[in-house]
């Protein structure tokens, strides 16, 4: 009996020598990794204000969790906007934008287990030449439970590998997009065009798309139609081996009633793309289409229906090739 109250006193003991030791641990912690980024602070604040984009470079995504399920609340990139998400592995918790300076800075609260763990999370970009300092930092108030001011320990541990692992696939998906057109998302307005469809093969796309537009242009003139925009192609089917399409070649007008031969006219609804905005000779577009599914692909975004070519520059009027403007465009939804 003697040995049993030993003990017990002995663990009373521990108990509060380990809440005394606590009470002297600190009640905050300090969490900031930091990385040098060669790119355009444009395309790191973009991909680290959207909350959306993080699926892209941080960790904690259904890669590692695919029983997670992530919600935005509110329009992304701006203050207020949270995310939220909840999975057997990544626990359940919350993201709220909190502070954002274009280019500079984003600040955002965050909440685990139903609130019972919080913090606040920093992205601050920092100009260092032709390059970007890009620091992660995260604080967080401990209290006064003992058992939370032993764990503020180990947070370092805990969160460093993964700060460490999101700042270097951050900076790999930037610096792989240095050479990449200007890519951006946006929705597409509701159109009115005049269409006509054809098919054609690496020798006769020049003809093909020529007598279409002339087509079109006859059209517009004879009906004394009003232009809302440029010409456009609207590729159907590709065979990668042949070179061989089905297209739409496409004028879009102010309004039209009916179609006459092979010109229809069809209204094409709003929706959401990606669009690259081109510079040079049209055969060199390969590079931009890979971009573009590269993007879709890391933002996880699913293309619907058929890229869209728009020629905004006449290369019969432009004579510097890399002035012609061709925009590609993937509709996603």
């Amino acid at each position: 009996m003697k040995t049993l109250k030993k003990i017990f006193l002995a663990i009373i003991i521990i108990i509060m020598l380990l809440v005394i030791i606590a009470l002297f641990l600190p009640m905050t912690y300090h969490v900031e990794r930091s990385t040098v980024i060669k790119g355009d602070k444009a395309l790191i604040y973009n991909l680290t204000s959207n909350l959306n984009k993080w699926d892209i470079w941080t960790p904690w995504t259904k890669k590692i969790d695919s029983t997670a399920v992530f919600e935005l609340v509110g329009p992304d990139g701006q203050v207020g906007t949270m995310r939220k998400w909840d999975g057997k592995i990544i626990g359940n918790g919350q993201m709220t934008l909190t502070q954002l300076v274009p280019g500079e800075l984003v600040g955002y609260d965050l909440s685990f287990q139903k609130g019972k763990y919080k913090s606040k999370g920093k992205v601050i970009i920092e100009t260092k030449g032709d390059s970007a300092k890009v620091s992660w930092t995260d604080d967080g108030n401990l209290g006064y439970n003992p058992i939370s001011r032993y764990m503020g320990l180990f947070m370092g541990k805990m969160m460093i590998p993964e700060f460490d692992k999101g700042l270097a696939k951050l900076k790999k998906v930037v610096e792989e997009r240095n050479g990449w057109p200007k890519i951006e998302e946006k929705l597409m307005p509701e159109q009115t065009v005049l269409i006509i469809r054809d098919s054609a093969g690496p020798k006769t796309y020049a003809q093909v798309l020529g007598k279409g537009y002339g087509e079109i242009m006859q059209f517009i003139k004879v009906n004394k139609l009003q232009f809302k925009g440029h010409p456009f192609a609207i590729y159907l089917k590709y065979d990668t081996v042949t070179m061989f399409s089905v297209m739409d070649m496409g004028i879009p007008v102010e309004k039209a009633e009916k179609g006459k031969g092979r010109v229809r006219v069809e209204k094409i609804p709003a929706g959401n793309a990606v669009v690259a905005y081109y510079f040079g000779p049209y055969e060199k577009t390969g590079p931009t289409y890979n971009a573009l599914h590269q993007y879709c692909k890391e933002g996880g975004k699913v293309t619907i229906g058929g890229p869209w070519e728009i020629y905004v520059t006449d290369p019969m009027t432009e004579k510097d090739p890399m002035k012609v403007e061709t925009d590609i465009l993937f509709p996603v939804k």
